[in-house]
């Protein structure tokens, strides 16, 4: 197998400071985070309307992929089955968007219903290794290289979205049978306010990782993928678990992190309450911001 077919189907409220809920803030937010579930988010960046990683599946058969938690022949591939969605989707607070945010193109993040839904006319930042198929499906997918930014004219202000690499293992030859995924660096500009927030993607905290986090501003915000995914698995554990968030976190120096990428799916091995348990035994001056799924957390 080849790549990222190794797991695509083979057939078609916490408070912080400067993190504050909606209704306590009197001026209008900078920036606003609905999480959705699993990696998928409702960001508005200044008024600019962002969505990432749409999956809207439900139920027992949710989505179809291969299973990362099994093991099997590399040579073959995995398993093609149905995942299960273990939560219920809260729902989208928005009609339209002017943006999607592309990590990488595995079915658990673009699911096989949102790309159904989704309008194919729509601006879809992605990785530069999920672009072509994209494209083929009929999206209007354009590659954002790593270390490239690319300037919105929002209607409250200036944003800035930077491509950073995800790297989705920290096996080498997994990693590249896997491919580049991206994170996000999404920056706002108002009146003389700048604020950020790191969306990191499938990634481990990995030498070219860090390397590009080096060359970029702190942000208020990071938003890891944990789930310890695939650890009983042929490709080895593929997102963070708590403790590797947590160190992570240590090196981004954010003022709060919002962790993604856990208790959506059956997929997930490991819940947040190891990262939970990480974060008040070592009490990091960081804040642990743990919405549920629909709630909204606003810079």
């Amino acid at each position: 197998m080849n790549r990222r077919t190794l797991l695509k189907t083979t057939a078609a409220a916490a408070m912080a400071t400067g993190l504050l809920p909606a209704m306590v803030r009197g001026a209008a937010p900078l920036i606003s985070v609905r999480w959705l579930g699993g990696a998928m988010m409702e960001i508005d960046a200044a008024g600019l309307r962002i969505l990432t990683d749409p999956c809207l599946g439900e139920g027992e058969a949710a989505f179809v992929m291969g299973d990362p938690n099994e093991m099997f022949d590399l040579t073959k591939g995995p398993n093609i089955k149905s995942h299960a969605r273990l939560t219920p989707f809260p729902g989208l607070a928005r009609q339209t968007y002017d943006l999607v945010l592309l990590s990488h193109a595995h079915e658990d993040h673009f699911d096989q219903k949102a790309q159904a839904w989704l309008d194919r006319s729509l601006p879809l930042l992605a990785p530069e290794h999920d672009t072509a198929a994209l494209r083929d499906k009929g999206f209007a997918a354009q590659a954002l290289r790593h270390g490239s930014t690319r300037h919105f004219n929002a209607p409250d202000g200036e944003v800035r979205v930077t491509a950073l690499p995800a790297i989705h293992s920290q096996n080498p030859q997994v990693a590249d049978m896997l491919g580049l995924g991206s994170g996000y660096m999404i920056e706002m500009r108002r009146s003389g306010r700048v604020q950020r927030i790191y969306w990191a993607g499938d990634t481990f905290l990995v030498d070219p990782v860090a390397q590009a986090l080096s060359q970029q501003d702190t942000p208020d915000l990071f938003i890891p993928h944990i789930g310890a995914v695939g650890g009983t698995g042929a490709l080895g554990q593929l997102s963070l678990d708590g403790g590797q968030a947590m160190e992570f976190a240590a090196q981004v120096g954010a003022k709060a992190m919002l962790p993604v990428h856990h208790s959506t799916y059956a997929l997930y091995r490991e819940g947040p309450e190891v990262l939970q348990a990480h974060h008040a035994a070592a009490g990091p001056q960081w804040s642990l911001l743990m919405p549920g799924e629909g709630a909204t957390v606003t810079l």
